[in-house]
């Protein structure tokens, strides 16, 4: 998977946003790069990147996380530091990285609107994507028009636009070779629906499976459901 300077998680809660936002950042920082992971998600409290700081620390990876002393959705507070993280990493996008874990559904897309201007400007500079994870196994979106559905309401809450479909259909320790086939097709029917490319799937290693174009999951954390 080609990882932009800067890349945005978003979609549906529960596909699995935060643990590829750790692992990813955690792959960009074995590489040498100098990673920043904003964590974005102010709806769900049980499995955010914050979580994690001192894995995070330890591998020489920044955190910026909201300071939530009874503000609403719309206004966490993240000071300045995002913002000076996206000046940087445009600057020089060759050795930094800032991935940023947004919160799930239109509501926790709503957080990453109050940078959507230079993010914007780095998509168009191509050193930004934005990209919609979707599981097939996501319990309230279990048919690609559902996730597809979803889209629309979360750019207009990011006042982002896609520009991939991420697929994170998996189940875990249990997938098996048949659930990677099925989230590839629900990915790739979600990504027709949606007229945008499906940039990759992402899942644990299955023993027995020889499909090609799956990369394997980071398995830096442990998936909630695991």
């Amino acid at each position: 998977m080609r990882v932009s300077p800067i890349t945005v998680l978003v979609g549906h809660a529960g596909v699995g946003k935060t643990n590829v936002s750790l692992g990813l950042a955690l792959t960009e920082a074995a590489a040498g790069r100098e990673v920043t992971l904003a964590d974005l998600d102010v709806v769900n409290p049980y499995f955010r990147s914050s979580d994690y700081r001192e894995l995070l620390a330890g591998a020489g990876i920044r955190l910026i996380a909201p300071v939530l002393a009874g503000t609403t959705l719309d206004t966490p507070s993240l000071t300045g530091e995002l913002d000076a993280a996206i000046t940087q990493v445009v600057a020089d996008s060759e050795r930094r990285r800032l991935i940023l874990d947004v919160g799930g559904d239109d509501d926790g897309a709503t957080t990453v609107g109050r940078w959507s201007a230079p993010l914007r400007e780095a998509q168009a500079a191509g050193k930004a994507q934005v990209l919609y994870a979707v599981s097939a196994f996501r319990a309230l979106t279990t048919k690609p028009e559902d996730a597809a559905s979803m889209l629309p309401g979360i750019e207009d809450h990011a006042h982002l636009r896609a520009d991939g479909i991420l697929n994170t259909s998996n189940l875990g320790d249990e997938t098996t070779p048949e659930h990677v086939e099925r989230g590839i097709a629900f990915a790739t029917r979600v990504a027709e629906l949606c007229g945008l490319p499906l940039v990759a799937t992402i899942a644990p290693a299955v023993a027995g499976y020889e499909g090609g174009d799956v990369e394997q999951m980071p398995r830096y954390v442990r998936l909630p459901w695991d």
